[in-house]
């Protein structure tokens, strides 16, 4: 039998089945009751009709049930295919439909907002087995035997048609990044992994598996305490967590508002932070809140996982300089290609990344127009039939040969024949003293191309803040970059599930 992902967790049951493998607020399951109820819900699956190479949605509030149900999915051979729990129905039908899925495992308020939709739109919403029966009840089935090229799973993410897109993974293309990054995490069985990110964010891909091939717990913060940094940094404590992984506007927040000089946190000893650039100004907060924690910097996307990683020894001594992205994990091959479609490999020139390496996905589920276009031959050796993903990401190596993030190829917009982007002046934005976060907006201008519009969120009186920003972007970018009108908020930018700043429901000033 081939490797698969819940083979991590039947190795780890039978090293020390009574440790922790799932902790949350509500219940904790040792890595025995894990591989217990899984195989249980695996049972339930089989006996409701779900086969190897089915897909099975998962839509539902964290929980340790939940991972169980996960787990079972993969035992039963099948693929999990998870919605974020706080997205609309509609878009949980969407995702289902799209990835033809024979059944959905849901939950709580997700569960009656689907079942409440399913009733207006006159079509039935699946009603997965009641938990506590599968508990009682269910039938304990054996993991299948399954080849590497099986998919685990399909995640999907923010299309720039409108419409989500599914990244295909198989057990084999997981695996290759689990296997090289636990190691570069340094992870044991004494480890417990943070789980901030929901189940369709591939950041769970670390926190679940990267923890489960060390033995180690996860530990589940609930949704519903995200917007509650103090209630967070009591339950790392409580729950003695030892690795964090978020995007970094989750631990801006943590060191703003998380009361951390009431907690004891010493035992934090790994913050990694991937998703989006994390200013400068703001990783100083998280070096003085965490003196003795290592920082590293993880980057990717989930049509690879993750792919490289920084640790940050020393921070850049200019607020608005960028952290780099730095080398690729073991196994992993990048190569940055520039416009020519030459070979970049040197400091200074800019080019566009790709992925080369066992961990790059397969493509986009139903989408073979899209998957063409991201998912290509090698452009430097096209006889070797091997396939490398084309990020579409902008970098350039610095002086000690890590990769720099520049942007994205397609966030450039033309502002008076000009080409910018739009991550600049977010930094610029960002080092001014009293900004927490900061985003920009392009909006067509018949005259001009585009007019840029800067958001930013502080705890600053708007009219003192406003004249120190003007003033920062004046004196480091040239005219054509400085934005059309800047809106000066207290509260938080708005969010995606996954946490990152949601351009999407940002509008200029009338």
């Amino acid at each position: 039998m081939s490797e698969t992902l819940h083979a991590l967790v039947e190795r780890a049951a039978e090293r020390h089945p009574d440790r922790p493998a799932v902790i949350s607020p509500d219940a904790t399951l040792s890595y025995r009751a894990l591989l217990d109820l899984s195989a249980r819900w695996a049972g339930a699956l089989a006996a409701a009709g779900v086969r190897p190479g089915d897909r099975v949605g998962l839509y539902q509030p964290k929980s340790p049930t939940g991972v169980a149900q996960l787990i079972g999915i993969l035992r039963a051979g099948a693929a999990y295919v998870p919605v974020d729990p706080n997205a609309p129905p509609d878009r949980a039908f969407h995702v289902f439909d799209h990835a033809e899925v024979v059944a959905v495992l849901a939950a709580g308020r997700p569960r009656d907002a689907l079942l409440a939709r399913g009733a207006e739109l006159g079509r039935p919403a699946p009603a997965p087995p009641d938990p506590e029966l599968v508990a009682q009840n269910g039938l304990s089935a054996p993991a299948l035997a399954l080849a590497g090229d099986e998919l685990a799973y399909i995640l999907y993410t923010s299309g720039s048609t409108g419409a989500p897109k599914g990244v295909a993974i198989t057990h084999a293309q997981s695996l290759a990044f689990v296997h090289a990054a636990t190691p570069v995490f340094e992870a044991t069985e004494q480890d417990v992994f943070c789980s901030h990110a929901p189940f369709n964010f591939d950041l769970s891909i670390i926190d679940l598996f990267c923890a489960f091939s060390a033995g180690a717990a996860v530990s589940l913060i609930p949704e519903k305490w995200l917007s509650f940094p103090a209630k967070i940094s009591s339950w790392i404590e409580d729950s003695g967590i030892t690795v964090w992984n978020s995007v970094p506007s989750a631990l801006i927040q943590l060191t703003a508002r998380g009361a951390l000089e009431k907690r004891n946190l010493e035992h934090l000893r790994l913050i990694m932070f991937a998703g989006e650039p994390y200013p400068v100004k703001q990783l100083r907060r998280l070096v003085a809140a965490f003196p003795k924690a290592t920082l590293m910097n993880v980057y990717g996307q989930t049509e690879a996982n993750s792919s490289t990683y920084y640790v940050a020894c020393e921070l850049p001594e200019e607020d608005a300089a960028v952290l780099p992205i730095g080398q690729t994990f073991p196994g992993y091959r990048v190569l940055v290609l520039g416009d020519d479609g030459a070979e970049i490999t040197a400091d200074g020139a800019e080019g566009e990344l790709y992925v080369c390496g066992g961990a790059v996905a397969c493509g986009y589920y139903k989408d073979p127009e899209r998957t063409s276009k991201a998912f290509v031959l090698h452009p430097l050796r096209p006889e070797s039939g091997e396939i490398v993903y084309k990020t579409g990401d902008r970098v350039t190596f610095d002086r000690e040969g890590d990769l720099v993030f520049r942007g994205r190829q397609d966030a450039a917009v033309k502002v008076r024949g000009f080409r910018v982007e739009l991550q600049e002046l977010e930094t610029q934005a960002s080092a001014v003293p009293g900004v927490d976060e900061a985003a920009v907006i392009a909006v067509p201008h018949e005259a001009e191309g585009h007019q840029l519009h800067l958001f930013v969120s502080s705890g600053e009186d708007a009219d003192a803040l406003r004249p120190a920003l003007e003033k920062r972007i004046t004196e480091k970018l040239p005219p054509y970059m400085r934005p059309a009108s800047i809106t000066v908020q207290q509260a938080a930018l708005p969010k995606t599930g996954t946490g990152k700043i949601d351009k999407h429901r940002l509008s200029p000033p009338p």
